[in-house]
């Protein structure tokens, strides 16, 4: 017969199974609170990709039907001969009451709209920004819209060539990609290698416009376009609205053209605000500070010599030409170093100009002054630029001088500046504007 103690220690729950007892409504608290990789997550497949630095397609098949449509851009925005104030002239006879202002405030820049350039809504003109010179928005509508229809055409036919027709400006106009190597698109990604593919095709399209304006191309007969070919802020704007667009582009943000106009004018803004886009007064000052350096205020428009410096640079990276007026500088101080912008040559390890090209076509018009032998089906390609550009440095060296490719040295850095400015302050004042500052 056991005894009572026996008894009672039989009854008595063992330590482990008492304290497991106590801990079970803590543990199931607990796990209650914890993750579990059951719960639906959400992530931008795009944002990893770019971390793992992986352009490749691992999504689904491509469905070309998916892609939007746009229609291909059929003009150029209206705007804007450098300088402000500019005043004009119908063959040797002024025009009276004219005065273009062109000065633009970031506020002031409307809302995008595809192809559209319509003065009242989207308010292109010319902003000074501290990073990135004067800027031509036209320019930067005009380079990213057709960077997206390109983009656009190119991804739907990847890997098979493709030849895209442009409307003619000057000549006929048409981007030839190649077949691509095996193994290419499958490397880079199908909208990686369109957009820049495109990217650099558009850009050569851009240069042309800027050479057969040189050459006297008038998109109005009658009318010369001499003055803007190459202007100072031409080709970094036409760089940056390319960059935007390829930026959006592969952001995915061209769904619908509402869509990429909204997204575009965002983009547009916040360039303006990191390239440190000035209010309009600063604009105009850094205006008036290159009066007679970049351009000639007693010249009216449509003269070729209203501006007076050519930006022929084409090469990338492409940096800006700022204004260094002490004032203007002054205004720009702590603000992040100036931005050259980039447009890639390459594709991995193949240049772009062995998978595609650019090519002009003569027709009626023909230039007499070309640098080339010119007949009717007379066709040059980008890789004929050096040529050409050589011609043009030439010619404008012998017209402005063998500096007018160049920036110039500010007069206000100069050591004998302040005297001029003061001297010319009281015999003449508009000639203290055209030498009160320069780049």
């Amino acid at each position: 017969m056991r005894s009572a103690h026996a008894n009672a220690d039989d009854r008595r729950e063992p330590p482990t199974t008492a304290a497991r007892r106590l801990l079970a409504p803590l543990v199931a608290a607990i796990t209650a609170c914890a993750p579990t990789w059951k719960a639906p997550l959400t992530v931008d497949s795009r944002e990893v990709a770019r971390a793992l630095n992986d352009p490749a397609d691992v999504v689904t098949d491509f469905d070309p039907a998916a892609v939007p449509v746009f229609d291909p851009p059929k003009k150029l925005r209206p705007c804007c001969a450098f300088g402000q104030d500019l005043r004009a002239e119908v063959g040797p006879v002024p025009v009276p009451l004219y005065k273009n202002e062109n000065i633009r405030s970031p506020e002031e820049i409307g809302p995008h709209g595809y192809d559209k350039g319509e003065l009242t809504r989207e308010r292109n003109g010319l902003v000074y920004t501290c990073r990135g010179g004067f800027l031509d928005i036209a320019h930067v509508r005009d380079t990213a819209d057709r960077t997206l229809f390109l983009t656009l055409q190119l991804v739907r036919r990847l890997p098979e060539g493709a030849t895209v027709e442009w409307p003619e400006e000057g000549t006929k106009r048409r981007v030839v990609v190649k077949p691509l190597p095996p193994g290419l698109l499958e490397r880079h990604g199908r909208w990686k290698t369109a957009t820049a593919l495109a990217s650099w095709a558009v850009y050569q399209l851009s240069t042309w416009h800027e050479v057969v304006t040189w050459y006297g191309f008038e998109s109005v007969p009658g009318v010369s376009e001499r003055l803007s070919s190459f202007s100072p802020e031409d080709v970094y704007s036409n760089v940056l609205g390319i960059n935007l667009a390829a930026g959006l582009i592969l952001d995915g943000e061209i769904r619908s053209r509402e869509e990429y106009d909204v997204a575009m004018q965002a983009w547009i803004r916040e360039a303006l605000r990191r390239l440190g886009a000035v209010p309009k007064d600063k604009a105009r000052a850094a205006m008036q500070a290159v009066d007679g350096l970049w351009w000639d205020s007693s010249k009216r428009v449509p003269e070729f010599t209203l501006v007076t410096r050519r930006y022929i640079h084409t090469d990338s990276p492409i940096p800006a030409w700022l204004v260094r007026d002490p004032a203007v500088r002054e205004g720009c101080a702590g603000q992040p170093p100036p931005l050259p912008l980039v447009i890639d040559h390459r594709l991995g390890d193949r240049e772009i100009s062995e998978l595609a090209s650019v090519e002009f076509e003569f027709g009626k018009w023909r230039p007499k002054n070309f640098p080339m032998p010119l007949a009717e089906g007379t066709t040059v390609t980008q890789a004929d630029f050096p040529t050409i550009t050589a011609d043009i440095r030439h010619e404008g060296a012998a017209v402005f001088g063998p500096d007018f490719d160049q920036p110039g040295e500010a007069q206000a850095d100069r050591p004998d500046a302040k005297e001029k400015i003061v001297h010319r302050a009281v015999t003449d004042r508009r000639r203290r504007a055209t030498t009160s500052a320069g780049p």
